[in-house]
């Protein structure tokens, strides 16, 4: 019989495993949530023993599900960033902060006032923000001095993750990227540790490898804890996004990826990025070729979606969100392109991508009396997919190839239709939703000796809707109209903004 793939993934809110055979069909999956503590100064914390114990619980639920059937290798992904402590002898010093801690906000707006992430933005090609290690080393050095002095080694969720199941340090490249990594080097940079004045944290960092190469195999505490077998090979651990792009089988320069979830993401892969002391977005590498993949997430994705949707609960409504989707598709159905000249900014959370202005706020442009309901929801679809674009063409032009979508927007026809016309090229949607998953079997496969893991993860056999453009020309002008008012609304934003300072 032949032995299954097992990958491992453990979000911010849930850890999930599924098991695999060789040709991608998953056999049996396991899920439970994971408690995040928060507060409103911004404190995003895991306890990272229950961490642990949650991802125990899915592994042992996923080996009873697979009773009989034996194991060839697991693959881990998770959450990045972050910053995940340990003592010299591999236990937390604290809970876990998290990448969407906010708590260092006012002391990044100083760093970056004194140009002092400059060398971040040109070693690793990502516009810092408050979540990444080494602010929140900053934070953790001055607000709990002795919990930085216990920690030997600064990990992220991945990586303590690998420690658990096999009693091996190592970090991935992906993982490593963000801040301290110079991507031309592929090694920690000392001008980028100097500038953000964490010299102290550099002998706890860990040498990044890649993550097709095995990190041990299960430890017989592991393995009682979890039912894996002892000795089971475990690949290195990579970053939840990077094992996604894995399990779509890309790794060469000039694809692209986007993701219509709650926020949006393109994923553009690349092998030149230009340095900049600013530049928009992030960068990671690939976990297991020499590419770079920028990260640009426009804040507002899907989420626009649900807004809009919300605010017409009577025509709208739902007890699904097929069902949502089905009635706003009726009523945008017969409204042109461009949504007679109703455009949407999906600036509803600030943005992010392919600018950074925090308090932006969303907007409809060019409402009259004679406005329907239909044409502000086709400006919703169509200004979420002309954000995506304006991404793109910030980073240097539209897609040459066709590109991947998925998240919840995937499953809408009309959007993916949208988005294809509005990007000029083909939009691949898979019927698979589990792609990180899939990518994470793949690594663990490939750090088995069983192939490459791109290789591997692309012999799956998906069923792709295509959806092929046909609009195109007449989005340009919609688009056009889209970069000019997004550009002068951002400079209102911006007096509005000075206005309300005068005003405290």
């Amino acid at each position: 019989m032949t032995k299954l793939w097992l990958g491992l993934d453990v979000g911010t809110t849930a850890v999930k495993a599924a098991a695999y055979t060789k040709e991608g069909e998953q056999i049996a999956m396991a899920e439970a949530p994971s408690a995040v503590q928060q507060s409103a100064d911004g404190r995003r914390e895991q306890d990272m023993a229950n961490v642990w114990d949650t991802v125990c619980g899915v592994l042992h639920d996923l080996t009873v599900q697979c009773d009989g059937r034996s194991f060839e290798a697991l693959g881990v992904a998770a959450q990045g960033d972050g910053i995940w402590c340990v003592s010299k002898e591999g236990t937390p010093t604290g809970p876990a902060i998290l990448w969407n801690d906010t708590r260092t906000a006012d002391d990044l707006a100083g760093l970056i006032e004194t140009g002092a992430t400059a060398s971040i933005g040109r070693g690793c090609h990502t516009s810092l923000w408050t979540g990444t290690s080494g602010m929140l080393w900053r934070w953790l050095r001055s607000a709990a001095y002795d919990r930085a002095g216990q920690a030997a080694h600064v990990l992220t969720c991945a990586d303590w993750v690998g420690l658990c199941l096999t009693g091996q340090l190592a970090t991935d490249f992906s993982d490593a990227s963000i801040p301290f990594l110079d991507f031309e080097t592929r090694a920690y940079s000392d001008a980028q540790i100097a500038d953000l004045g964490c010299q102290d944290i550099a002998a706890r960092l860990i040498a990044p490898r890649r993550a097709d190469s095995v990190l041990g195999g299960v430890t017989a505490q592991a393995a009682e804890a979890t039912g894996l077998p002892e000795g089971l090979p475990v690949s290195v651990g990579t970053l939840d996004l990077s094992a996604m792009i894995v399990g779509m089988g890309m790794d060469q320069p000039g694809q692209t990826m986007m993701i219509m979830g709650t926020t949006a993401v393109v994923n553009i892969l690349t092998d030149h990025v230009a340095p900049s002391d600013t530049p928009v977005g992030a960068s990671v590498l690939h976990p297991t070729s020499d590419v770079t993949i920028r990260v640009l997430a426009p804040t507002t994705g899907a989420a626009a979606f649900d807004w809009f949707a919300a605010l017409h609960p009577k025509s709208l409504g739902g007890t699904s969100a097929g069902v949502v989707a089905a009635r706003l598709n009726e009523l945008v159905s017969d409204v042109p392109v461009g949504s007679n000249g109703v455009t949407f900014l999906p600036y509803l959370n600030g943005e992010r991508a392919p600018f950074v202005a925090p308090d932006i706020r969303g907007a409809f442009h060019g409402l009259s009396a004679t406005t329907t309901t239909g044409e502000m929801g086709r400006a919703v679809l169509e200004g979420t997919a002309l954000s995506l674009r304006h991404c793109l063409e910030e980073e240097g032009g539209l897609p040459t190839a066709p590109v991947r979508l998925t998240g919840g927007g995937a499953k809408n026809p009309v959007w993916c239709q949208i988005i294809a016309d509005v990007m000029g090229q083909p939009v691949q949607v898979s019927t698979a939703s589990d792609h990180g998953l899939w990518g994470a079997a793949a690594l663990g496969a490939s750090a088995a000796g069983l192939g490459d893991a791109v290789v591997l993860a692309g012999q799956r056999d998906e069923a792709l809707k295509t959806y092929y453009p046909d609009r195109t020309k007449e989005y340009e002008g919609v688009f056009a109209r889209y970069a000019a008012i997004s550009r002068h609304h951002r400079a209102l934003q911006a007096e509005l903004s000075n206005m309300r300072k005068d005003t405290l």
